[in-house]
């Protein structure tokens, strides 16, 4: 496949498969289908890599992969663009083509609702059966704790102050930057779990580089609703005084997104641009389908509840989960970080559980545990970079335990390129040949 096949642009709706009736499901054999179908929801990191997987260790299974975008746009590598030190760098993949190279299928449409009774997925396309589901849909914005039900407030504070977190935003985003005059920039970091928790801190770093070899006269206010990253924090105050003006501990109460001002514990801060990154949490879809989790007080969390070692949801056997949406995993740390190479793992680890128990395997197949690396800028001129690896390992007690390794890349050569391409060509199967 090349380079043009994976990475143009396609006009329809993708691969067609026709949905199964109920009757049809009703007339097979009781381990299911002849041929067991897979449908994954949410074609991402996550859900891309457990179809390419799925295809090299179950090639018997039929594969669907359903996400509303016929294109993948990646973020990982976006700060650095967003104020100019680099270009957008990460191909756009088309999934269809990429589906259709290896050897499974794609339906753009969005995904109405998920019965795991029925094990049917309803969109706009139609319903599509299956034996087995994997839902990696990421996560959403909750605006509920800073607007409660004002959808009016929200859809204002998204159209003029984007986070840039998810790929629509960047866009818009960009070009409000470019019109900034100066005066008071500010950036937030929410309470985790968020996506990328390093990624608002190198942000901050690098729009103080853009404000100050641009000469704007202002400066960037970080509302962190944490403590921070020290290696970050450090350097705030080293190599940008003046022009990053860091609160830690301090978290967004409320904001007038029309009167340009944000309520925290410590007072009010008036901005001329934001970007507002509210608290996170998974899709809607999964708590539609009755996948979220309940806190040890028995109230519902805004996560999908998860076997931590085999990603099977605890609410339905037939259903699996991957990617950011998951909840928590380990009481050591917590959630895994929502990253895109740990997606890419998570979809992986998913896919070949799927794979063992459509094979009728009588035992609980082989814990199969993540890892992940992620390269942070620390400057921008000259460049500056830090690698950060991520591994797990299961205790004798059963509990999944993290450790984090930092690595400094100064002068780097584009190890964060060839890291990120890498995903593409090895975990999602993209051929990038020219």
């Amino acid at each position: 496949m090349k380079r043009r096949e994976v990475l143009g642009f396609i006009g329809g709706a993708g691969v067609g498969w026709s949905a199964l009736p109920v009757a049809a499901r009703a007339a097979s054999s009781a381990g299911g289908f002849a041929v067991q179908r897979v449908v994954i929801v949410g074609g991402a990191w996550a859900g891309l890599s457990a179809a390419r997987e799925l295809r090299l260790r179950a090639p018997e299974l039929d594969v669907l992969v359903i996400d509303r975008d016929p294109v993948l746009r990646s973020l990982p590598l976006s700060n650095p663009w967003l104020v100019g030190r680099t270009p957008e760098r990460m191909p756009r993949l088309n999934r269809a083509a990429l589906a259709a190279g290896l050897g499974y299928r794609f339906v753009a449409s969005d995904v109405q609702r998920i019965d795991p009774a029925q094990r049917q997925v309803y969109t706009t396309q139609g319903v599509f059966d299956y034996d087995w589901l994997l839902v990696s849909t990421g996560l959403t914005y909750d605006y509920s704790d800073w607007f409660g039900t004002d959808q009016q407030t929200v859809k204002a504070a998204q159209e003029l102050f984007p986070a840039g977190n998810v790929a629509g935003e960047l866009d818009a985003l960009k070009q409000r930057l470019q019109g900034f005059k100066g005066g008071n920039l500010v950036i937030n970091v929410p309470a985790p779990p968020s996506r990328c928790p390093p990624a608002p801190y190198e942000r901050a770093m690098l729009l103080a580089w853009w404000l100050k070899t641009q000469g704007i006269k202002g400066k960037v206010t970080v509302l962190d609703a944490g403590g921070g990253l020290p290696r970050f924090t450090r350097l705030f105050a080293e190599r940008y005084p003046g022009f990053i003006d860091f609160h830690p501990y301090t978290a967004i109460r409320s904001v007038d997104p029309f009167a340009r001002r944000i309520t925290t514990d410590d007072g009010d801060v008036a901005f001329e641009h934001a970007m507002l990154l509210p608290p996170m949490r998974a899709s809607t879809l999964v708590e539609q389908a009755g996948l979220c989790g309940l806190d040890p007080q028995g109230r519902a969390v805004p996560w999908a509840a998860v076997d931590h070692l085999h990603l099977r949801s605890l609410a339905n056997e037939r259903v699996f989960l991957a990617g950011d949406l998951l909840g928590t995993v380990s009481p050591l740390f917590g959630h895994y970080p929502k990253t895109a190479h740990m997606a890419t793992r998570l979809g992986l680890c998913a896919a070949r559980q799927i794979a063992a128990r459509s094979r009728g395997a009588s035992a609980e197949p082989p814990v199969d545990l993540p890892a992940s690396v992620c390269h942070v800028w620390l400057d921008a001129d000259p460049a500056e970079q830090l690698r950060i690896e991520t591994t797990y390992r299961l205790r004798g007690d059963g509990v999944i335990a993290q450790a984090v390794s930092q690595h400094d890349n100064p002068q780097p050569r584009g190890e964060d390129l060839q890291w990120g391409l890498g995903l593409y060509a090895h975990a999602l199967g993209a051929s990038l040949e020219r």
